[in-house]
């Protein structure tokens, strides 16, 4: 990663996030298999894509992901077809919020959304009301600015974990808790979760159910930039909140010809695909002459 990090120093003068799809294979990205995407999503710095979540419903596979035009995202949904490339999009939440990480869960045969909506200093969650295109806002759930909220269900109890970012700097403070959801109660229960990096945890997709136990992938990130990899924990709630390092990926698993890429901070995967969002970078290979022209 020196060699690479040292080519973005030099000819990389902007940087976006796209979406990598491929079908998924016997050993899946935390089993440090190189990850070559079978699809990549048009995108560029003036528009583009990124925190892809896969949802298997209907005898279909959909994306559910954040589109950003300038600087406001908003939510699309495509379908995604047998040969990794994806259908017609569509924007299912947009409004004078910024919203991204289109968290999507099942519970009790309803369909749920919680999105990250920090600009607006609420942790939300949505019902759809015909899916996957139709949704509306059922509970505020938390206030504060709160980044990739992720539910999961272990032994019929379902729970939460969202990140706090901190004053400018990528580091977040974790939270977890104990979800009871139904019609008529939504409530939270926070746990103790004691050991954590403020620059590794932050949320990167839904958890992954394993024969060894649940795995969830979070972000390796830097002070003042995010994206530079996944790590993946295993999990513990006994008690309270616990995660044990698995492994790291980072753009030396990644092999996407035709694009400089240096980074990933999303993954996910359903039945038949796999997905995650890569950092590519512009390269002018005329950036260390243009800035030797700006200081003089």
């Amino acid at each position: 990663m020196i060699g690479n990090n040292l080519f973005g120093k030099l000819f990389v003068i902007d940087r976006y996030f796209t979406i990598a799809i491929r079908k998924k294979r016997e050993k899946n990205l935390f089993r440090q298999d190189k990850f070559i995407p079978d699809f990549i999503t048009p995108a560029s710095r003036e528009r583009w894509v990124a925190d892809p979540m896969l949802i298997d419903a209907n005898g279909k596979t959909y994306l559910f992901y954040e589109s950003v035009l300038g600087d406001k995202g908003h939510i699309e949904v495509a379908e995604v077809r047998e040969d990794c490339t994806v259908g017609e999009s569509k924007i299912i939440l947009q409004d004078v919020c910024h919203y991204s990480y289109p968290f999507v869960f099942s519970y009790k045969g309803e369909w749920y959304m919680i999105p990250e909506s920090s600009a607006d200093n609420e942790v939300r969650l949505y019902k759809s009301v015909h899916f996957p295109e139709q949704w509306m806002m059922r509970a505020v759930l938390l206030h504060g600015k709160a980044v990739d909220t992720t539910v999961f269900e272990q032994d019929g109890q379902l729970y939460l974990i969202t990140f706090f970012l901190g004053e400018k700097s990528e580091k977040v403070i974790p939270h977890a808790y104990e979800l009871e959801l139904s019609d008529d109660n939504i409530c939270l229960q926070e746990m103790k979760w004691e050991t954590y990096d403020e620059l590794r945890v932050r949320g990167a997709g839904p958890f992954i159910m394993t024969d060894h136990g649940l795995i969830r992938p979070a972000q390796i990130n830097q002070e003042q930039r995010y994206g530079d990899g996944l790590v993946f924990y295993k999990v513990s709630t006994e008690d309270e909140y616990n995660e044990k390092r698995i492994c790291e990926i980072n753009a030396i698993n990644l092999k996407v010809s035709g694009y400089y890429v240096d980074g990933l901070h999303t993954y996910c995967s359903s039945d038949r695909f796999e997905a995650i969002d890569i950092r590519c970078g512009v390269v002018n290979v005329l950036k260390p002459i243009l800035k030797l022209f700006r200081k003089r």
